[in-house]
């Protein structure tokens, strides 16, 4: 059941207002000199296809169309989209649209974003240069570089400790979930608050709560037990180790883990917004939790970062030693190695990640044979839906296998008393209980957070049903007590 167990990855966009989106425009860098948006000579033609053919992640024949990034982000209701384009292992273009915010500056390329969770396999990829360079242990007892503070006891023992590999792959057992964040004018706890879940930290205690080594379970709170660490056995804040052994060595130019603020000043963050449209109070949330969520960074420095690490996994690389990056890579987990999800097959297996914090969305994606890839930035709660299209547009543009849309034909809507036959509660096997209700003649599958999918019936097997935002399928099979749901390639059964 690892697919449900992603649901709480990707925060849920909630929607928003209407904006004036301008045109692409250049930027100064750190140094005041030039740094427009890139796009390769041949690349021109790939690029005003994709922003201009925007693909649903449902395409039913002949009801859908491409459309506009423009006129796609203002029906997300989404100020900044940011993003970056890879081609065979090269930068092959990059662009910015909107405002940072609704009545402020032009969006560019150098605009900043937070990142979300795209922080943790940046920080995994600077902890196996730390291996690599013989500063740490990865399979040590993480205890040896707590000083004073250790980990409270619970489910790790002698032949099962915590340690760094496991903390970053999520199999320490560590309490499960992410972070909310801090309004800017909040008083921000220290990484031992947080860990302890002292005020004023508004998180739960790292507690290992599963014996480290034998599950899967997506773990903020044990990323900042590797925060703590690292800091402690380097004796150096989280934000300059990151800076010396990451961003530093691979031209990330404008990633920063500094909080709550980036060092390169406010001007440069798009502000993030609400679901509702309304800015976020203050910009933005801190996130003192840096390992976890406390990257601020450019689409162009996460390329950057997907093609330093396929360089390494070809050999090629100065910056990670190809055994390193085999090794990163050589022990998946349910799809999963160390920050990153495994999406695809064959020749198409993708590097994936995404984030979200409150008002913004990003996503990344590498396939490390080909070198294709792409990531996306927004400043809003929707901006995942947004990003998952641009993905979409991406795929189809440049042939990948993965992230295309699904293209169904919409069948007839059944009769109420079908939808009533299917209605009912759903477990599966050591997993969530979903409930599916029919309403307004639309049948909805709702997730155990509140999650609310609205079903539209296709053609192809019978009693199929289709959530158009996410491509969620389910279909229905038997009768009675004995109907069965299949939701991400796994049966649920009826419940009372």
């Amino acid at each position: 059941m690892n697919r449900f167990r992603l649901i709480p990855w990707v925060l849920a966009g909630l929607g928003p207002g209407a904006l004036t989106i301008p045109a692409l425009a250049s930027v100064e860098s750190a140094a005041g000199s030039p740094e427009a948006c890139v796009t390769a000579p041949d690349a021109q033609a790939w690029q005003d296809r994709v922003a201009q053919g925007l693909l649903p992640r449902v395409m039913f024949s002949g009801e859908t169309a491409p459309a506009p990034v423009q006129a796609r982000m203002a029906a997300h209701r989404v100020p900044a989209f940011s993003v970056a384009v890879i081609r065979a292992g090269t930068l092959d273009w990059s662009a910015a649209w909107g405002r940072q915010q609704a009545d402020g500056a032009a969006a560019t390329c150098r605009s900043l974003f937070q990142a979300g969770s795209l922080a943790k396999p940046a920080t995994v990829l600077a902890a196996w240069r730390m291996q690599q360079a013989g500063a740490i242990n990865l399979d040590a007892d993480v205890d040896a570089y707590l000083t004073p503070w250790k980990l409270p006891a619970g489910r790790q023992d002698a032949e099962h400790p915590v340690t760094l590999r496991r903390l970053f792959a999520h199999t320490a057992g560590i309490t499960p979930g992410g972070y909310e964040g801090y309004p800017r004018n909040a008083v921000l706890p220290t990484d031992l608050q947080t860990a302890q879940g002292l005020p004023p930290s508004n998180a739960r205690k790292a507690e290992v709560l599963a014996v480290p080594g034998t599950t899967l379970r997506y773990s903020g709170p044990g990323y900042t037990v590797a925060e703590i660490a690292l800091q402690q056995h380097l004796k150096r804040p989280f934000e300059s180790l990151m800076r010396t052994w990451l961003t530093g060595p691979v031209g990330m130019r404008h990633a920063d883990f500094s909080q709550p603020a980036p060092r390169e000043g406010e001007e440069h963050v798009a502000r993030g917004h609400q679901g509702d449209g309304q800015p976020v109070p203050g910009g933005w949330h801190a996130h003192p939790e840096q390992a976890a969520a406390g990257l601020w960074a450019t689409p162009a420095d996460l390329a950057a970062l997907l093609i330093e690490l396929r360089k390494g996994w070809l050999g090629t690389s100065t910056v990670f030693a190809q055994a390193s990056v085999h090794d990163l890579l050589a022990r998946p987990f349910e799809e999963h190695a160390y920050g990153f999800r495994l999406i695809g097959d064959g020749e198409q297996v993708f590097l994936t990640h995404y984030g979200g914090t409150v008002g913004y969305r990003a996503g990344m994606t590498l396939n490390l044979r080909s070198g294709d890839g792409a990531v996306f930035m927004a400043n809003a709660d929707s901006g995942m839906d947004l990003g998952m299209e641009f993905f979409a547009a991406v795929s189809d543009t440049y042939g990948w296998s993965s992230f295309g849309p699904t293209r169904v034909e919409r069948a007839a809507t059944p009769p109420a008393d079908v939808l009533q036959s299917l209605a009912g509660r759903y477990g599966f096997e050591d997993g969530p209980v979903v409930e599916v209700v029919p309403e307004a003649g639309v049948l909805t599958l709702v997730f155990p957070n509140g999650d609310r999918y609205p079903l539209s019936p296709i053609k192809g097997l019978p009693r199929a049903f289709i959530h158009a935002d996410t491509g969620v399928r389910a279909s229905f099979d038997g009768e009675g007590e004995a109907t069965t749901i299949q939701l991400y390639g796994d049966t649920g059964r009826r419940v009372r």
